[in-house]
């Protein structure tokens, strides 16, 4: 028959087997846990717009009527920051462009006004309105000297409720950005 082990080995062995044991139930809850936890899921672009939008309305006295916002992420900065329209306002932030940033962008019908929300994840960090001058289109400088900190001010909410009708738009290097028409 099997051989039998001495007390006195098992009671030696105990507190080794013990403490591997203990250190192998946490590698396996570990393992258990990061299995579960599901991957962080991006943003609804809309979440940013309706943000941005209660900014914009406290930042410019129009109203966002017939407005266009677009949604910039993080993946798509760099072509975003080549566009004509969208690049001036990108270019003001590309220094301080990291993971988690992105920008909500509201135009005019006749792209004569816009407003440039600058989000760090999900808090808004800078906003600029600017109106083209007398080129006709707005420039970098225009941007930068627009440009201010969100303030508490900025971000209450205000009376005007708004609809946003899901659509897109492309970039000048034909990358495809989620946009929405804004009605009362």
């Amino acid at each position: 028959m099997g051989r039998t082990v001495p007390f006195r080995y098992i009671v030696a062995m105990k507190p080794r087997i013990l403490t591997s044991m203990f250190f192998a139930g946490i590698l396996i809850s570990a393992l258990a846990f990061a299995q579960t936890q599901p991957a962080p899921e991006k943003a609804d672009p809309l979440v940013f717009v309706k943000t941005a939008a209660s900014i914009a309305g406290n930042v410019q006295h129009d109203s966002l009527d017939r407005f266009l916002g677009i949604y910039v992420s993080e993946e798509h900065w760099s072509s975003g920051s080549k566009d004509s329209d969208l690049g001036p306002f990108l270019k003001l932030k590309e220094a301080e462009a990291k993971p988690g940033r992105s920008v909500i962008f509201f135009f005019s019908d006749s792209k004569d006004a816009a407003i440039c929300v600058y989000f760090d994840g999900q808090t808004p960090f800078g906003v600029a309105a600017v109106r083209a001058g007398a080129s006709g289109g707005i420039q970098a400088a225009d941007v930068a000297a627009a440009y201010k900190p969100v303030s508490k001010d900025m971000l209450k909410k205000g009376d005007q409720e708004w609809h946003f009708t899901q659509s897109g738009v492309n970039t000048d290097d034909g990358t495809s950005l989620p946009a929405f028409q804004i009605t009362k």
